[in-house]
């Protein structure tokens, strides 16, 4: 308060105080005008009244007393804090941060300040920052719980997803009552793959706020996800009687009814998606896989077009509409799509920046080329396979791969130099006299523009002969006329393993097999499903735990060379079995899941990159059994010959 503020006024606002912190918005903006009629720059009266509008969903009134308020009182973070809410309920984030910036750079914004300084920065794309207010705020108020709730989401945002978990696992043990924390620590679950754990913290959530859109349609999603079709539909239909208007109900359900083959109803639902909201894309796209599952490539080629017509600059659907046409093997057609990866969100780390001309095609017969590797371990094992037509070429070739790769690729093509990959690039890259560059998969469209144009599969991976014999003669032992089988089932990459991940379990028939003997391929800590499933039957799992491809895949490659046969799911066994020539059946999902890497093409059994493998295609989505029972009887027949 002022000096000349007289004494009524101080009561009439500490009157309007007692209003808002009680809910009566109303009678709170009635004192407050009260005041302004005889002391119009009352920031006391002028902050309550902005609050009192914003709690009325008046945000513009709101901003307009607010920024007089914070203009009488340029150092009070609590108007300043106020302020910035106004500027967020309108959408305005920039000038929300800009609303803060000042008193945070000068350490006089209150735990709530330093709170919504970060959530702007969430907004923003700055997790980073975000985190760091929030920690700040913290300092301040230890309890706060937007802070502490916000804090999970920026660790979430920056890709910790570990360690958003276990926060939010911290709140809901220290603070149990903070509701929030519970959902959105299902949803970090679901982000996980922990399906399971995701239902336990939704439906926590859920017993408080059984209403809560947000929580239902998480939950009913991981339900779905864990293939509990019926209580997915429950949950939804709950979703659905709160308002059958929200557009993600309906793309959900119709996710739910595709993998249920229940298609006409999944396309009633995406359609009811699509009515409710002609730009939701999201609804349009999964529409388009349906098609191309159902009705053919150039149904779904429709909607996707129409989907890059109304988000021209959004690289995740052109990267869909390139999947839709490499999968038919029309690389040529996708690879203008396909060369959005490199805009994907977040920033796409496979991308490297080398100072030398891309080439192009032109004649290499007396220059030096450089090849580099890009996304996973799997696709890097995948494009080696175009490294021999490369050597048939060029005077000089140089490889950059990722470290754990290096000996193999370096065996395999001992006339090439080849490099680790590191960040920044390698400073030997400088001393070289390079001509051009290129990424392996960009050789795709200059050397397999088709697939008449992909010459018969050879093996192109050797791997250490000396350690591959080892290996061999050590799983040998006690079985010496055993064939060695080896399995991996699992796929841990982000978002889409569990599509393509095949539970141990579900490999029963496989492993009844008698008189063979089966070595685990399988990369990661796997232990306990192998003792799970080691102790029902006649002969154990073989897990060698000297052998960890994370960190050598070179040993891993002998590992994989000693096998009589590889029967995985689509993985990184099946590219390291598949390059070294080794008998491989992969099996894979369905074209309908929006899963089938694309090099495994929509139909066929044989590998277009690999000369002994045999693709088995998985027929229901999200049941495994019919096709494992095929691969069971097909192996009783290879064993047998």
């Amino acid at each position: 308060m002022t000096a000349q503020t007289p004494q009524k006024h101080i009561q009439a606002i500490i009157t309007a105080s007692k209003y808002f912190t009680s809910g009566r918005f109303n009678e709170a903006i009635t004192a407050c005008n009260g005041v302004l009629q005889r002391e119009s720059g009352n920031a006391h009266a002028l902050h309550i009244l902005g609050l009192s509008h914003l709690n009325t969903n008046q945000p513009i009134i709101a901003l307009e007393n607010l920024t007089k308020a914070a203009a009488a009182r340029k150092s009070d973070g609590g108007i300043a804090n106020s302020l910035a809410l106004a500027h967020l309920a309108l959408g305005q984030i920039d000038k929300a941060a800009a609303a803060l910036e000042k008193l945070a750079r000068k350490g006089k914004l209150p735990a709530e300040g330093l709170t919504t300084l970060g959530d702007c920065r969430l907004r923003q794309g700055d997790p980073k920052k975000a985190r760091a207010c929030f920690e700040q705020a913290l300092k301040l108020k230890p309890d706060l719980p937007a802070a502490l709730v916000n804090l999970g989401e920026a660790l979430k945002e920056s890709e910790l997803l570990d360690e958003a978990i276990s926060h939010y696992k911290n709140i809901t043990s220290t603070f149990p009552e903070l509701t929030s924390a519970w959902r959105n620590l299902g949803l970090a679950l679901q982000d996980a793959e922990r399906f399971t754990e995701s239902i336990a913290a939704l439906e926590k959530y859920l017993a408080d706020r059984p209403h809560d859109l947000v929580g239902l349609k998480a939950l009913g999603f991981s339900y779905f996800l864990c293939s509990d079709f019926e209580q997915s539909l429950n949950v939804f239909d709950i979703a659905f009687k709160l308002d059958n208007d929200d557009e993600e109900i309906w793309n959900n359900r119709g996710l739910l009814y595709r993998a249920m083959h229940r298609i006409d109803e999944a396309k009633y639902a995406f359609d009811m998606a699509l009515s409710i909201d002609p730009n939701f894309n999201t609804a349009r796209l999964n529409l388009a896989q349906l098609f191309h599952d159902t009705t053919g490539v150039d149904a779904a080629l429709e909607l996707m077009n129409e989907a890059v017509e109304r988000e021209p600059d959004n690289a995740k659907i052109h990267l869909k509409r390139s999947e839709a046409y490499l999968l038919e093997g029309r690389i040529i057609e996708a690879w203008d799509d396909y060369r959005w990866r490199y805009k994907k969100p977040p920033h796409y780390s496979g991308l490297r920046e080398h100072p030398f001309p891309q080439w192009a095609g032109e004649d290499l017969s007396s220059q030096t080329i450089l090849l580099w590797a890009e996304q996973g371990i799997g696709d890097e094992i995948l494009y080696s396979g175009l490294i021999p037509e490369i050597l048939g070429r060029a005077k000089h070739v140089v490889i950059e791969v990722e470290s754990r790769i290096v000996p193999l690729v370096q065996r395999s093509f001992p006339s090439a130099r080849v490099i680790a990959r590191t960040y920044p690039a390698d400073r030997q890259f400088k001393t070289m006299s390079i001509d051009y560059q290129i990424s392996m998969c960009e050789l795709v469209p200059l050397l397999r523009p088709n697939l008449d144009k992909f010459p018969p599969p050879q093996s192109y991976f050797k791997c250490d002969e000396e350690q591959r014999n080892t290996l061999r003669q050590k799983y040998k032992k006690g079985a010496q006329n055993n064939p060695l089988i080896g399995i991996s089932w699992h796929s841990a990459r982000e978002k889409i393993g569990w599509l393509k991940s095949i539970p141990l379990e579900g490999f029963r028939p496989i492993l009844s097999r008698p008189h063979t003997t089966f070595v685990s391929l399988q990369y990661g800590n796997h232990r306990q499903d192998i003792n799970n499933i080691n102790m029902t039957l006649e002969h154990s799992i073989i897990e060698d735990a000297s052998i960890d491809s994370m960190k050598d895949l070179d040993t891993y490659a002998a590992q994989v060379a000693a096998m009589d046969i590889v029967i995985t799911n689509s993985n990184t066994a099946a590219h390291v079995a598949g390059a070294l020539g080794v008998p491989t059946w992969v099996i894979v999902p369905r074209l309908g899941t929006g899963i089938l890497q694309w090099y495994w093409f929509c139909s066929g059994s044989k590998s277009s990159w690999y000369e002994n493998m045999r693709i088995y295609r998985q027929t229901d989505w999200h049941s495994w059994t019919e096709v494992i029972d095929r691969v069971a009887s097909d192996l009783g027949e290879f064993l047998d010959r």
